[in-house]
């Protein structure tokens, strides 16, 4: 019994040692510092694309330059979608119009383009591959 417990306990330590991560760098541009706020960035799997406050990972920054970068260390490998918004009001939301449509800077990796509701994840999507650093470029509008 003892046996079988050591080598469960080794087998489950054993797995978390040999995850598969990578590093992803967000470089956001055409935040507008003079608007203020905080930039927030967020990391989306699939399933909770692109819901504020449902991100798998996400941080905020202070909106004091045109061009900021985030770090994003040991993320998973797998595929994400990646989102910038610059909470000019910091409310932690994003404001939009009647119609459903931001009313704060907002950008999606791979250019994805706001048709008639949120880009689809497969427009957005990046993929984060084991030891390697992933650049994801966004540009508010």
């Amino acid at each position: 019994m003892t046996n079988t417990i050591l080598v469960f306990l080794l087998t489950w330590l054993g797995f978390g040692a040999f995850a598969q991560t990578g590093t992803v760098v967000v470089i956001i541009e055409g935040v507008q510092p003079t608007k203020g706020g905080e930039l927030t960035v967020g990391i989306f799997r699939k399933d909770n694309f692109p819901k504020v406050g449902k991100q798998f990972v996400g941080t905020e920054k202070p909106a004091t330059t045109a061009r900021i970068q985030v770090l994003f260390a040991d993320v998973p490998v797998g595929d994400y979608g990646v989102v910038a918004f610059q909470d000019i009001d910091k409310n932690k939301l994003l404001k939009s119009n009647f119609l459903g449509f931001p009313t704060e800077p907002i950008g999606f990796s791979r250019g994805a383009k706001i048709k008639f509701g949120p880009p689809a994840f497969e427009d957005a999507k990046v993929t984060v591959e084991a030891n390697k650093t992933l650049t994801v470029n966004i540009v508010l509008n």
